[in-house]
């Protein structure tokens, strides 16, 4: 889940940034979407297997003032995914999942950009991710291209341990299948006009 809201968050903040880079402010809206194929994963592993959960619903609001300086272009840059719509295509997976990330207490994992630097098509984003209730700041680093229609697309990975946001990895089967604590967060995500 950490993975999930990092990737969306690196990819709200890249594509943003991305956008001012590239010398489309013109064409940029000062509202952009998540287009349908965006994707944001989470990998890890686990003492039995590696795992990989896809975000089905990632909620992302960029703001954008057109016609201003790429390190003033995006004005606010925020996701949140709600933890249910975490699917590792495996319901007791999800299950443990969910109850990990505290889901009844806090159903979503949340990203807001406080700030973020361009250099060509490499963008680095701070930020403040939530998991579980537990805000940390964070640094997202991602590659962009936009094209002639203002479409903006923004890839990157992030590593982080669940314990750093009070996350215990599932252990299971009285402890022989243990969760690793570190995970990766990966995205793809497009942002149209």
């Amino acid at each position: 889940m950490k993975k999930t809201i990092l990737s969306i968050m690196i990819v709200a903040g890249a594509i943003a940034g991305l956008t001012a880079v590239t010398g489309f402010a013109q064409l940029t809206p000062r509202n952009l979407s998540l287009a349908k194929g965006s994707r944001l994963w989470i990998e890890g592993t686990s003492t039995v297997r590696s795992f990989s959960c896809t975000a089905t619903k990632v909620d992302v609001n960029v703001v954008a003032e057109p016609g201003v300086a790429s390190a003033e272009l995006v004005q606010t840059a925020s996701l949140a995914v709600p933890v249910s719509s975490l699917d590792c295509r495996n319901g007791t997976m999800n299950g443990h999942m969910q109850k990990a990330l505290k889901a009844g207490a806090h159903p979503q994992i949340t990203w807001k950009m406080s700030g973020y630097k361009v250099d060509g098509t490499a963008v680095v984003i701070d930020g403040q991710l939530t998991i579980a209730g537990k805000d940390n700041p964070i640094e997202l680093r991602a590659t962009g291209t936009a094209d002639a229609t203002g479409t903006i697309r923004l890839k990157g990975s992030k590593q982080f341990k669940m314990s750093e946001y009070g996350v215990k990895p599932p252990s299971l089967m009285l402890g022989t299948m243990k969760v690793g604590d570190q995970v990766t967060v990966a995205f793809d995500l497009v942002l149209n006009p």
